[in-house]
């Protein structure tokens, strides 16, 4: 849930909101530094049973740096690194990705092994290297349409949402807890436009409608699959080609709140993104409740990206300004 470091590609992606401690490489302050090179040798060799033979960062941040490894027996992993103070593992991490692949409804890279490192305050989980091309690659390179990629996020929340959260894993904080953190570090005149959606939002809590939320979905986060076809999953259900990665915003809340973050992460923020992914989601949505949810989404991610850190200040600004402005034949949330 790092901010503004690529996650499994190159592109730089907006922050999972509840993350304030993040921060993007050769910037801000980064705890996952010291004895990473270490860290990494010591996880390839106790956890995959090989020394790793060529290493390359894919992103790091306060909590957490991902590493694709080459091992020397020729396996081509995936390294990440927590630090030990962190409020998500190896081992939280390592859990979720089994629930999933249990689930049988969308694909997750492998799990090789996970643990603590010893004598370094780290925990690592591997896993095998699901592949070097993410969504947003994709579409960068011109192999996919952006409305396709967005379609495939939304195919790919639909199936995370119909999978039962399992119960006795640690999740990230509820909207209770990130609306109680939000109102401590954003500004009272920024915090104050925010109240209708919040009012919004507190009237569209249900019970009946809580799903596991992946809290985190864009291009970034969604490896390709080799072949874009359907594939068998557990149980015969078919399921999409693409990985689902890193799950550490994963929590229970109503779809509109993963939704919204899909939304503002991907800058997809007009009317008609707006329909365009509802209606991909296939799935009953209230769309004022998905407004007070993209508005929510977008001041929490201006709040820490760019008031906090002071990074990409315009764009973060012209998300906010898109979240918060009235939508076309609808009341302001």
């Amino acid at each position: 849930m790092d901010a503004l470091v690529p996650r499994h590609g190159r592109r730089a992606c907006l922050p999972a909101a509840d993350a304030p401690h993040t921060a993007a490489p050769g910037r801000g302050r980064c705890t996952v530094t010291s004895g990473t090179a270490l860290a990494v040798e010591r996880a390839c060799t106790e956890l995959a049973g090989a020394a790793p033979a060529e290493t390359v960062r894919i992103r790091s941040g306060s909590k957490t740096a991902v590493y694709r490894i080459r091992l020397v027996d020729g396996r081509p992993v995936v390294v990440k690194l927590f630090a030990a103070d962190g409020s998500h593992g190896a081992a939280d991490e390592a859990r979720l990705l089994a629930a999933v692949t249990a689930a049988g409804r969308v694909r997750v890279p492998a799990v090789i092994g996970h643990g603590p490192i010893p004598g370094l305050n780290f925990s690592a989980l591997v896993t095998a290297d699901a592949g070097t091309s993410t969504l947003g690659d994709a579409v960068r390179a011109g192999q996919l349409p952006r409305p396709a990629a967005l379609l495939r996020l939304a195919l790919l929340m639909a199936a995370f949402h119909s999978t039962k959260a399992p119960t006795g894993l640690p999740l990230a904080p509820g909207i209770g807890q990130q609306v109680s953190a939000l109102a401590a570090h954003c500004p009272k005149q920024v915090f104050v436009r925010l109240t209708p959606a919040l009012e919004v939002i507190a009237a569209g809590a249900c019970v009946e409608r809580l799903v596991w939320c992946h809290g985190d979905l864009h291009l970034e986060n969604v490896i390709c699959g080799g072949d874009r076809r359907l594939t068998a999953g557990e149980h015969g259900r078919l399921r999409l080609p693409d990985y689902l990665v890193d799950f550490e915003a994963a929590t229970v809340e109503v779809p509109e709140y993963d939704l919204a973050q899909t939304l503002v992460t991907c800058d997809a923020l007009e009317p008609s993104d707006r329909v365009f992914v509802a209606a991909a989601y296939g799935r009953p949505v209230d769309a004022r409740l998905l407004d007070a949810y993209v508005a929510f989404q977008a001041v929490r991610g201006w709040t820490y990206a760019a008031h906090q850190e002071g990074r990409d200040r315009d764009a973060w600004a012209a998300r906010m300004h898109l979240a918060l402005s009235p939508q076309p034949g609808r009341t302001a949330p």
